[in-house]
């Protein structure tokens, strides 16, 4: 889908940016296959680096047609009232987070060791068990698109359990069985209003590499115990099947 709406960008002349935050790490990437022109990524999600780092690429010519966000104090032409006109320094402004750079370079360095295909492999047969377990509990709404399309889904789940808030279900969770996740609408209000779920969202589990096939039962095990807590009338148990959304 990216190079198919690369050429119709093209076509139009129209600068084409992809937003790679949960897929840089997970999933191979090629800019010059895709043909985009921007594409910006986290540094603290699939890459495993430190929060407050990411990059942006940008196409060789398309520098020209950017401005910067932030001016002053790149520290290589002070002598300079303007901003440089080169890469990196044209977006580069202030002192740089070198501590989570250096973290950035090292866990990108672990990824390429281990292999991206490899931990799609792991974080994926996590995140098939869970939604598998999610779907056999009463009252538990499984949010997917694996159905429906052959592209590959990400190691997020999505869930709602029927007469609890997200945010109720993600206090429990913490509180009672030290599991983390994040409840709301994951800074994507257009994506939970496409899938019927705004303006509460949904709960929202990431297994990670580091994670295992135990603790995923331990998780399952826990939304059970919640949902089976409901004692308002609740839906029946089931995957809300999406044609147009990515689960990330």
């Amino acid at each position: 889908p990216i190079s198919k709406i690369s050429e119709i960008a093209r076509d139009h002349k129209i600068l084409f940016a992809v937003d790679a935050a949960q897929t840089a790490g997970c999933c191979p990437i090629n800019v010059e296959a895709f043909g985009v022109d921007f594409l910006a990524f986290s540094g603290h999600k699939g890459l495993y680096g430190p929060p407050g780092t990411g990059g942006l690429y940008i196409r060789e010519g398309c520098e020209a047609k950017l401005k910067p966000l932030v001016y002053g104090g790149t520290g290589s032409y002070s002598e300079f009232t303007h901003q440089p006109d080169f890469l990196p320094d044209k977006y580069e402004s202030g002192t740089p987070n070198t501590a989570g750079l250096a973290g950035l370079k090292a866990s990108v360095r672990f990824v390429l060791d281990r292999g991206i295909s490899q931990i799609y492999k792991h974080e994926n047969n996590l995140a098939e068990a869970l939604r598998a377990g999610l779907r056999n509990i009463k009252g538990v709404t499984v949010y997917s698109s694996g159905q429906l399309t052959p592209q590959p889904q990400l190691s997020v789940v999505s869930f709602n359990i029927a007469g609890f808030t997200p945010s109720e279900v993600a206090v429990q969770l913490e509180e009672k069985h030290r599991i983390m996740c994040r409840p709301g609408l994951h800074c994507a209000p257009l994506a939970h209003q496409t899938i019927g779920t705004f303006p509460q969202g949904t709960v929202r589990l990431s297994p990670g590499y580091f994670n295992t096939l135990d603790e995923i039962k331990t998780v399952v095990k826990a939304i059970e115990e919640i949902a089976n807590q409901a004692t308002c009338p609740m839906k029946d148990n089931g995957t809300v099947l999406l044609s147009s959304l990515e689960e990330r």
